[in-house]
């Protein structure tokens, strides 16, 4: 590892670091609770979010942030901008979901993904954006509270 941990937005040539990211964090979060995931399972959902993020980064509805290490991805977080209904208070810039934050092994606790999260929250105050939500995994959950996140209200009903 070098010192110079640049962060940045990410490109799509940055697609398949950030596939293997997305990956990684659901084989992660399997392998705390004793599970294993199904590869095909993996498989699709790798194909299917190369393909959102090649059109979704250069359309900005998607945003990722990543750590840069000499032309090696350290670590990764995105944003997912979503048009939502107007609220009671009269603002209406929608929704924004903070989604497949991961960081390479090597690389932990090293204050990474914080650096990506507070770049995060920056740049959704900066325009406007009145809140950010997620669903945090075990590893992520202390992290997320000191930033501020909050349990809410959601419900959820799978339909299968």
């Amino acid at each position: 590892m070098t010192q110079n941990l640049d962060l940045r937005l990410a490109t799509i040539d940055d697609i398949p670091a950030l596939v293997s990211h997305r990956r990684k964090m659901f084989e992660d979060m399997a392998a705390l609770k004793g599970e294993q995931p199904d590869r095909a399972d993996l498989d699709a959902m790798d194909v299917a979010y190369a393909a959102i993020l090649g059109y979704e980064i250069p359309a900005g509805s998607t945003r990722v942030w990543v750590i840069d290490d000499a032309g090696k991805i350290a670590a990764s977080g995105a944003l997912k901008f979503t048009d939502w209904l107007p609220r009671p208070d009269g603002s209406r810039r929608g929704l924004v979901y903070v989604h497949s934050v991961y960081t390479e092994r090597p690389y932990r606790r090293q204050g990474l993904a914080r650096r990506i999260l507070t770049a995060m929250i920056a740049d959704c105050r900066a325009n406007g954006w009145p809140r950010i939500s997620l669903h945090a995994s075990e590893l992520g959950r202390g992290l997320y509270e000191d930033l501020g996140f909050k349990p809410t209200n959601e419900m959820r009903l799978v339909l299968e």
